[in-house]
């Protein structure tokens, strides 16, 4: 999947690098796998659009069929890597019945 521009979207004390595929929080390298920033990328491109979780599934792993909880897994891992709570979200909301919306606050 490839991101559009801009290859750099910063917010609050993160940084991320699109086109270097990096995430960085407060200026330290917050390690993803490929899918997990596939994910984040897709999100954050479009912020305060909501994915459902087909949606999201489809773009990234192209209709492959993926365990149960998968994409919570990578969910979580996301949140950790933003510093996010999911109990008080601030970046990467799941909204139950529907699916993923990421909010990036206003330069």
């Amino acid at each position: 999947m490839t991101c559009p521009d801009p290859p750099l979207l910063e917010f609050d004390d993160i940084t991320l690098d699109l086109r270097g595929r990096r995430l960085l929080r407060a200026g330290e390298l917050q390690l993803l796998d490929a899918r997990s920033f596939a994910v984040l990328c897709l999100l954050a491109r479009s912020p305060g659009q909501v994915f459902s979780p087909e949606e999201i599934l489809d773009e990234v792993w192209g209709h492959h069929d993926l365990p149960p909880g998968a994409l919570g897994q990578i969910v979580a891992v996301l949140r950790q890597a933003l510093g996010d709570d999911a109990k008080q979200p601030r970046y990467l909301h799941a909204l139950p019945g529907y699916g993923y919306r990421f909010d990036r606050p206003a330069p």
